[in-house]
């Protein structure tokens, strides 16, 4: 007799678990919804006996970008695997895990090396050569479908740019925004920003901007955030009025373009905007001096002064005497610079008054060395093109390290050369007979700050001679030199 064969009963394998993954780039009436990716995976983790642990969010978050805040959380996931707190990362769909081929692999191969799987909710997971061949395959679609609109925004984008018109429709301070007529001149707000380029150029600081514009008394509203423009700063300020708005540009990529709304100030005002804004940037610590001529005086060494007070009494001393080497009359006190600079103003107005009279409509006292300057940028850019296609050209005829001291060398040239085109653009847009008949008629009603900003588009060094040599101060200025 043939005896019955023993039956066993298999254990039921063990529930594993889970971490739920949900991400979306933009949250909009097409995409699949967080709730949606949820119950779906929820579903799948029910038929495969997968107790879902713990669940990761990414909200409004990029899987195409390198900086995007979904990376964290992803790594996050994968550490809870490789910590034996979860068995499996599960996803909506694999190309929500990342649309980067490079971050999708190494989660993979982190999870993979703990004894993990990533798993999808609504794809096959098949684990042979073929299976991973045509994951891999959804991930490079992925990638190319991010990187296809990603290429057709950035189009769009330039378009609209090349075009005068923004990237986007935002709120710019001293506009208003209609769609149709695009962006116009805010009839409170728009002198207001006019204002705030004038004061900058006239020699007032960006804080005082600040604290002149910000709102007395503003409270943040219920979600303790401030209205926008009621409050301003020191970086708030420059930020908008760097971004040339104001003066009719659109600053996109960190380049101005020609923008199609209406400027608050013309285009001598921006210029004269952006001279004082690289004087102040070189030389940041001069803009905060209580000193005058700060950062346009020197020795007759050929050393900068300084400000300094004795007793009571601002001097102006030379830097070099008395850092480094020390020589005699290396000071002067602030009234004779003073006296003898107002002597020049007062000396100048009548010559250039009579200048200006005869000359056509805008005054032009000498000739306008902005296109000398352009010729000489133009030209070293020119030797560094050269420079460069020679030793490309010619491996191993100069040495990279020649190469590279020519090239700092002339990128520096260039760099100066611009600072002064800059200068002599600003000094072509006033009229010195203003200027001047202002600082002389209102030098003492005039802030420090206001002087030195004026004197700066007038003034191109203010040199200290020895005693017994006349004149003992000496102004040397592009807008009245002969």
């Amino acid at each position: 007799m043939t005896p019955e064969p023993t039956l066993r009963l298999v254990a039921p394998p063990a529930r594993r678990r889970g971490i739920g993954a949900i991400r979306v780039s933009k949250a909009r009436e097409e995409m699949t919804s967080p709730e949606n990716q949820r119950y779906i995976i929820e579903a799948f983790a029910e038929r495969e006996n997968i107790e879902i642990v713990e669940w990761i969010e990414g909200i409004d978050e990029s899987g195409s970008s390198a900086k995007s805040a979904w990376w964290a959380r992803l790594s996050y996931g994968c550490a809870q695997v490789e910590a034996h707190a979860a068995d499996v990362l599960i996803v909506w769909r694999v190309d929500r895990a990342g649309r980067k081929k490079l971050k999708w692999a190494v989660a993979e191969e982190r999870i993979e090396n703990a004894g993990g799987r990533i798993l999808s909710a609504t794809e096959p997971n098949d684990q042979s050569p073929a299976g991973r061949f045509g994951r891999n395959v959804l991930i490079d679609h992925g990638v190319f479908i991010a990187e296809s609109i990603g290429a057709t925004w950035k189009e769009a984008l330039e378009r609209r740019v090349r075009h005068g018109l923004t990237p986007n429709g935002q709120r710019h301070y001293g506009y208003t925004y209609a769609r149709g007529s695009g962006y116009e001149i805010d009839p409170v707000e728009g002198p207001n920003l006019a204002a705030m380029y004038r004061a900058y150029a006239a020699g007032d600081a960006a804080r005082d901007i600040a604290e002149r514009y910000t709102t007395p008394g503003a409270e943040p509203g219920s979600d303790g955030a401030h209205a926008r423009y009621a409050r301003w700063n020191t970086a708030s300020v420059l930020r908008l009025l760097d971004s040339g708005f104001g003066a009719g540009y659109v600053l996109f990529r960190g380049t101005l373009h020609e923008g199609a709304h209406p400027p608050v100030i013309d285009a001598d005002e921006w210029i004269r905007y952006r001279h004082a804004r690289d004087q102040r940037r070189r030389r940041p610590r001069a803009e905060r001096s209580p000193y005058i001529y700060s950062g346009f005086i020197y020795c007759h060494c050929g050393s900068r002064m300084g400000g300094r007070t004795d007793h009571g009494r601002p001097r102006y001393a030379c830097t070099d005497s008395a850092q480094y080497t020390r020589h005699d009359d290396a000071s002067l006190a602030a009234h004779v610079i003073d006296d003898a600079v107002r002597e020049w103003l007062a000396g100048e107005r009548d010559r250039i008054n009579k200048a200006a009279r005869e000359a056509p409509k805008r005054p032009r006292l000498v000739v306008d060395p902005a296109k000398e300057i352009a010729a000489r940028i133009a030209a070293e850019r020119q030797r560094l093109d050269a420079a460069t296609a020679r030793y490309f050209d010619n491996p191993g005829v100069v040495s990279d390290d020649a190469f590279q001291r020519y090239s700092a060398n002339a990128e520096t040239k260039i760099a100066a050369l611009e600072v002064d085109l800059t200068r002599a653009s600003a000094q072509a847009t006033v009229r010195p007979i203003v200027i001047i008949g202002d600082l002389v008629d209102q030098w003492e009603e005039n802030t420090i700050e206001q002087r030195r900003e004026a004197l700066r588009l007038l003034v191109d060094r203010i040199t200290v001679q020895r005693p017994g040599v006349v004149p003992r101060v000496v102004v040397d200025s592009a807008l009245t030199r002969s």
